[in-house]
């Protein structure tokens, strides 16, 4: 997420909404589960590990596009209040190349996307619950920003990435939210079907971005 000032439109209870929706996507998540049982504080101590260590991944994807296309003053933040937005994560960095944003900007989409791949060979390798949760949270990390960016903060900054891509792309609020519930439909077909079928993959260089489907037969 690339911190830019000067949002018209912000949330005035945003930490609160933060946890809120963490809390619910926690409980959403155990619901899920083949094997129910009580939420524990066990488990939420593992299901706030994997929020925390996806929030990484994400912020890291932008950080290493950011140095990769000589970006100035990189840097990578955590938990930081900025003009009265609260940002969980958040990497800014200036002189990108103006051929360089549309990738720098989905970076972290895309480190999430691998993120779920690895996190899913891990859950079928052993379904705990932090490999369960980090499983939900790559594997809808699209949805989510996008349902924040479009419809909670309704924002036109492009900082939030969903919003960049948005603008980079010319592609509408609604497209973009289309191709994050495709991705989150069949991430989570993989994820309960057991099978790879259809995969979703995300691909970007230093100049471009690539999103499509391998469909096996």
């Amino acid at each position: 997420m690339l911190q830019i000032q000067g949002a018209k439109k912000r949330n005035r209870h945003p930490i609160l909404i933060t946890i809120k929706i963490t809390i619910f996507s926690l409980a959403l998540l155990l619901s899920l589960s083949s094997k129910p049982h009580a939420m524990g504080f066990g488990d939420f101590l593992q299901g706030s590990a994997a929020f925390l260590t996806q929030v990484a991944v994400h912020e890291s994807g932008h950080h290493v596009v950011a140095e990769m296309v000589e970006g100035k003053d990189v840097k990578l933040e955590f938990f930081q209040k900025k003009d009265d937005d609260f940002f969980i994560g958040l990497s800014s960095a200036r002189e990108i190349k103006s051929e360089s944003l549309l990738p720098f900007r989905a970076a972290g989409l895309v480190a999430s996307s691998h993120l779920y791949n690895v996190s899913l060979s891990a859950y079928r390798a052993e379904p705990s619950t932090y490999n369960k949760a980090l499983l939900f949270f790559s594997g809808t990390d699209f949805l989510w920003y996008s349902v924040w960016a479009f419809y909670i903060q309704k924002t036109d900054d492009p900082s939030y990435d969903p919003v960049g891509l948005s603008q980079e792309t010319g592609f509408s609020q609604s497209a973009i939210l289309g191709a994050a519930l495709l991705q989150t439909a069949v991430n989570f077909y993989r994820a309960s079907s057991g099978n790879d079928t259809v995969v979703p993959y995300m691909t970007l260089d230093d100049e471009s971005l690539g999103f499509g489907m391998t469909v096996s037969f």
